[in-house]
């Protein structure tokens, strides 16, 4: 396909991305609310679970058309393995999130959420890492003659690039933070509709609060990820 075809495509998954991940936000300002019926708001959690697809899997996706992209501004390898190997990843992420989802409340869900949380974890260290490296001008294969270890020589000559990588990077940690740290609608729903007490309303209230204020953070970085992509400041 043509760059201006995988530009496009790139747009439509940052529109499901944080469209899609700012209608869970506002989900979260209906399941905090303890006027509501039990019933309700675990069918607004059901349902949020389902719409949540659309941001990760777009998040998921964006690595392979990243990579495409970057490979035909020449910041990357014109590599065909190395397009491989992305989409692979973003296809192989993206069914994790899938079967995640279908498996919910059963015992695979477990091994499949470790699985996810190593995935973001060492996603996050990796962009991080050559998003530095590059900024820093440390040429990590150069003895090595490695072209994917030299992958910060050509970023190093866009700063832009290196630092939407860095933003890229900490995007993972913070999903991560989210996935781990905060889970107020699985507090909800394991609680049940007979142990919604007057404690649990608060826990779920701050959970609530807490996540909500990290996806804010988290929209801040999509928007200036997207910014240096379009206006390439530095």
């Amino acid at each position: 396909m043509s760059h201006l075809v995988w530009l496009y495509v790139h747009i439509v998954l940052f529109v499901l991305w944080l469209g899609g991940d700012i209608g869970v936000w506002l989900s979260m300002a209906f399941v905090r609310d303890s006027r509501l019926s039990f019933e309700t708001r675990a069918t607004i959690i059901r349902l949020a679970f389902y719409v949540d697809m659309f941001p990760r899997i777009a998040f998921a996706l964006m690595i392979p058309v990243g990579v495409t992209l970057a490979g035909e501004l020449g910041l990357l390898p014109d590599s065909g393995t190395l397009r491989a190997s992305a989409w692979l990843v973003g296809f192989g992420w993206s069914a994790l999130h899938l079967a995640a989802l279908f498996q919910k409340g059963k015992p695979l869900a477990l091994t499949l959420r470790r699985v996810n949380v190593a995935f973001e974890a060492l996603a996050g260290a990796v962009f991080v890492g050559l998003g530095v490296a590059a900024l820093l001008g440390i040429d990590l294969g150069a003895a090595a003659g490695n072209e994917f270890l030299t992958l910060p020589g050509p970023i190093a000559r866009a700063p832009w690039f290196a630092t939407k990588l860095l933003l890229f990077g900490l995007v993972f940690w913070i999903v991560l933070g989210i996935d781990t740290r905060f889970q107020p609608f699985t507090t909800l729903l394991q609680a049940g509709p007979q142990g919604l007490t007057p404690a649990l309303e608060r826990r779920v209230r701050n959970l609530t609060h807490q996540t909500m204020a990290w996806a804010l953070l988290l929209y801040a970085l999509i928007l200036a990820i997207a910014f240096l992509g379009k206006v390439k400041p530095i």
